[in-house]
């Protein structure tokens, strides 16, 4: 395999790699996104049952709770399968080569070739 050839397969896999970083970190800006969603959420609820105890919550307040919290069942799974999907993309993802230099120049010395 010619140099160039060598330096067009590091960098498609340079090239390869910055893709995947990018999508896994698209796929945690996601998942944060998710998770400040589903606290959001269980402080509303906690609010509510709040205004429950001091008997000042509106009357629909158990339909407003069950609502919320089927919300946030739905987040995990999404969750859940954003992680999947990082896994499986994991494991399609071909491994960087190991610590190689990408050219190794010839054994010469400037008195070798100066001998001609």
């Amino acid at each position: 395999m010619g140099f160039l050839d060598k330096v067009k397969e590091t960098a498609g896999k340079a090239a390869d790699q910055a893709k995947h970083a990018t999508a896994v970190g698209k796929e945690k800006i996601e998942d944060a996104r998710l998770q400040k969603k589903i606290n959001d959420l269980c402080q509303e609820i906690g609010a509510l049952v709040v205004a429950q105890r001091r008997n000042e919550a509106p009357e629909d307040a158990p339909a407003q709770i069950d609502a919320k919290v089927a919300e946030i069942a739905e987040i995990e799974k999404q969750m859940e399968a954003n992680r999947a999907a990082e896994a499986e993309a994991a494991d399609a993802t071909p491994d960087a080569a190991p610590n190689a230099a990408p050219y190794a120049a010839p054994d010469a010395t400037p008195d070798d070739t100066a001998a001609g």
